[in-house]
């Protein structure tokens, strides 16, 4: 073989190889599901739980973006019990007719609430050797027990590869400065009676 028909071997060879990684999409999915199951905190209190058990069966419901084949009512598993604490690892997957969906999610934060909490997790979903790339993923689920320790719990989720919108530090100083300027003026207000 000569150099340039070598040449030109290696050329095809590396040009199919970046092909082939360049045919791959990202996933573009942001959902809400619910459980259709009862849920169960370790502890008995959401507000103290370190775990969230049951909830399963759970469906997807509204679907806001989507390029995977998603459909209302698709069952979705979580990691039975959902873990809390932050730096905690669980996954969720899910099935569509272009493949099998495996999200692997790291506890980010924790909000408590005096008769709930509320978690946001990041981390990457991925279909394994499909056509997609794994691609950055944002959940977060709120549960609420309104009874107090041992009453039902109910729970709520959101999932999106769209990350969530925060406000720019320019926004904020506004946003501050104009509550500034509505405190002088209640204070002004309140002193003029």
């Amino acid at each position: 073989m000569t150099w340039s028909k070598l040449g030109t071997v290696i050329v095809l060879a590396a040009s199919l190889g970046l092909a082939s990684t360049a045919s791959a999409v990202p996933i573009q999915t942001a959902f809400n599901f619910v459980p259709l199951g009862l849920f169960s905190a370790d502890t008995g209190n959401v507000t103290t739980a370190t775990t969230i058990g049951g909830g399963s069966p759970y469906v997807v419901t509204t679907i806001l973006l989507d390029n995977i084949g998603l459909t209302s009512g698709t069952p979705t598993t979580l990691t039975d019990p959902t873990p809390l604490s932050v730096g905690a690892v669980f996954e969720k997957t899910f099935t569509t007719p272009l493949g099998t969906f495996t999200e692997t999610l790291t506890v980010t934060s924790r909000q408590p609430g005096l008769t709930s909490v509320g978690i946001v997790a990041t981390g990457t979903i991925d279909d394994g050797p499909g056509g997609f790339d794994p691609t950055p993923v944002f959940y977060s689920a709120s549960y609420t027990q309104n009874g107090g320790p041992g009453a039902q719990i109910n729970g709520s989720f959101n999932n999106s590869t769209v990350p969530p919108r925060v406000p720019e530090p320019a926004s904020l100083v506004f946003i501050g400065g104009g509550l500034a300027c509505l405190a002088l003026l209640r204070g002004r207000l309140s002193f003029s009676r």
